[in-house]
């Protein structure tokens, strides 16, 4: 199974200055190593591997928002940051305020503002501290072409495969595709070279092959609190920061309940087989994290390379995740 190597390494307090923005950043870049296990006795194992170092942001300054028109002082955008055929490029985050580390999807821009795909004026009031940030892509991290980190096939069935959770909460497939018309595809062969992992999402690796494979991420490590949204049926997350998350934080952000069909259910990687194994938090008599079966877990489990929550209900569920790097 894969482990994630939650050395932290402090590589430079950099200050970047990106398409001529009138806001200088500092932040502190950092680096993380993690194992995609390889295939075992008769059987893929699976293995997560973190989003949560980010790329450098391109503004980083006071905004305002008012529904979803986001106004940010002094700045002074251009370049590609709206969508490009229809997939975002960039996202806000919000750095200050009880909002922050909600992050949304950047639709459109001016100079001096943005306009996102959630209204999250509630959390961004005057004087708040947001920032825009290029999406990470499946490319930054796994690669293409040159750089490949994981094995191609000329179908589906014969590559490494990769998952990511689609907007409606379902584990979609991708591979390298190799031969004609390489690159990375769906499952069905649609091109997915634009393909974006969200900031805090981890993504779930299939490998094919024996030989394990080390993926090494350097970024941007959080600044702020980070938070992690559950809607209604299947998510992917990690630990905010390439730092230490436990099984136990998990609840009461989620939902418990009596029975495991009753609760939010937690997969995580088996380290025996490589399959995912259900989780969940029993409330009443007996209370505690437990197996699927019923059997009490150890809730000190580490969690930060990657899980998935399976929400129940059709409210959201938030886990915030204090900063404490």
């Amino acid at each position: 199974m894969k482990k994630l190597n939650l050395s932290l390494a402090i590589l430079a307090l950099a200050a970047m200055s990106v398409n001529a923005q009138t806001t200088v950043n500092s932040g502190i870049v950092g680096y993380q190593t993690s194992t995609i296990a390889g295939k075992g006795a008769g059987a893929s194992f699976l293995s997560f591997v973190p989003n949560n170092l980010a790329k450098a942001t391109i503004f980083t300054g006071g905004g305002t928002a008012v529904g979803t028109t986001v106004t940010l002082a002094g700045a002074s955008l251009s370049g590609s940051i709206g969508p490009v055929s229809g997939v975002p490029t960039h996202y806000l985050l919000v750095n200050s305020g009880t909002g922050a580390g909600y992050v949304t999807d950047v639709t459109a821009f001016t100079a001096g503002s943005v306009t996102t795909a959630d209204d999250l004026s509630s959390s961004i009031p005057a004087g708040t501290t947001v920032s825009v940030v290029p999406h990470t892509k499946l490319t930054d991290i796994l690669g293409t072409t040159t750089g490949l980190l994981v094995t191609g096939g000329s179908t589906v069935s014969a590559a490494d495969n990769v998952y990511l959770v689609d907007a409606a909460g379902a584990l979609k497939i991708y591979y390298y595709k190799t031969g004609v018309g390489a690159g990375w595809k769906t499952s069905s062969g649609t091109d997915a070279t634009a393909t974006i992992v969200y900031p805090g999402e981890s993504i779930i690796v299939s490998r094919k092959q024996t030989a394990l494979v080390s993926v090494v991420t350097v970024g941007q490590v959080a600044s702020q609190q980070t938070k992690a949204v559950f809607t209604q049926n299947m998510n992917s997350a990690c630990s905010g920061a390439p730092v230490g998350l436990t099984l136990s934080a998990l609840y009461p952000s989620i939902s418990g309940g009596s029975t495991v069909s009753a609760a939010d259910n937690v997969y995580l990687i088996n380290p025996t087989t490589g399959a995912l194994d259900i989780f969940y938090y029993k409330t009443g008599v007996g209370a505690g994290w437990k197996t699927a079966a019923g059997a009490t877990a150890d809730s000190t489990r580490d969690i930060s390379s990657g899980y998935l929550v399976k929400r129940k209900a059709a409210t959201v569920a938030v886990l915030t995740q204090n900063k404490t790097w």
